[in-house]
């Protein structure tokens, strides 16, 4: 571990899920060649391993719109631009809506994407049946879809990342956990990790659920709490028809076709903050 650790980076990025290995390639092929990955475990064994794959424009903020429309294209010549096949599907994204409040703001979110080129719109209950046909209709009031939303598998994105950025010469390490950031004067200096010490001025931050405690160490209060959710993979179901990744906003249930059964999952309501 310490051989392989430089004794300085450009830029250091604590991480390797999807977000720290695309951040590797996308620094790597801007021509920064002195980046280093460091992971307390493998690559993409944090929350990108246990993420449902989702993959969407369907957002309410325009930079989050603007980000997910390019990174749809990103994803749809994944496997030709970095020779990772990532099982892209695209049955598009359904968010069922069952209060007038919820409708409202759906019909806000989806005059802002189609402002910015998603082909997302309001649907009436009748076509959610159509698109989706395990649910129940009862009490629904409305339906959202975008077509060109989906899923894909998380661990091949991080593999087709992680090899380009180290055929670009960026440095991927996982298995030594960031330890601490040294800061002088109110800037940083160094990331002290279990395999030693490098020098930096420059840390990303894409510890996902980990974030708030390497933010305290460079004295920053990042907002980020974790809350853990709950993924069932059914064993295969006979006969199951196409559907569209389906989501109940009203309590977070979603569920999508997996193979040849269903992933499901949700956050439990009485689930308290932590690991």
């Amino acid at each position: 571990m310490g051989r392989d650790l430089p004794g300085r980076a450009s830029v250091v990025i604590i991480g390797g899920g999807a977000m720290g290995v695309s951040s590797a390639y996308a620094l790597a092929a801007a021509g920064v060649r002195d980046v280093v990955l460091i992971d307390k475990g493998p690559l993409g064994s944090g929350s990108t391993s246990k993420a449902a794959g989702g993959v969407r424009a369907q957002f309410s903020d325009r930079v989050n719109i603007e980000l997910a429309v390019r990174s749809l294209e990103t994803f749809e010549t994944f496997a030709e631009r970095f020779g990772q096949e990532i099982d892209l599907h695209k049955p598009g994204y359904l968010f069922l809506l069952d209060s007038p409040e919820s409708v409202a703001e759906f019909e806000k979110n989806v005059a802002i994407q189609n402002d910015l080129g998603v082909p997302s719109r309001m649907i009436p209950v009748r076509e959610a049946k159509e698109l989706s046909p395990l649910i129940d209709t009862d009490g629904l009031l409305a339906a959202a879809y975008s077509p060109t939303d989906g899923h894909c598998t998380p661990e091949s994105v991080v593999l087709g990342y992680a090899g380009a950025a180290r055929r670009l010469g960026a440095r991927l390490l996982p298995n030594c956990a960031a330890t601490g950031i040294d800061v002088v004067d109110g800037r940083i200096v160094a990331v002290r990790t279990e395999g030693g010490r490098v020098e930096t001025d420059t840390v990303i931050c894409a510890a996902g659920a980990w974030s708030r405690p390497v933010g305290e160490w460079a004295g920053v209060d990042l907002p980020v709490t974790p809350l853990r959710r709950q993924i069932l993979v059914t064993e295969p179901v006979a006969d199951l028809p196409p559907m569209a990744f389906t989501i109940d906003f009203g309590t977070t249930f979603y569920f999508h076709r997996e193979g040849p059964g269903l992933l499901l999952g949700m956050s439990d309501p009485d689930e308290t903050p932590g690991f």
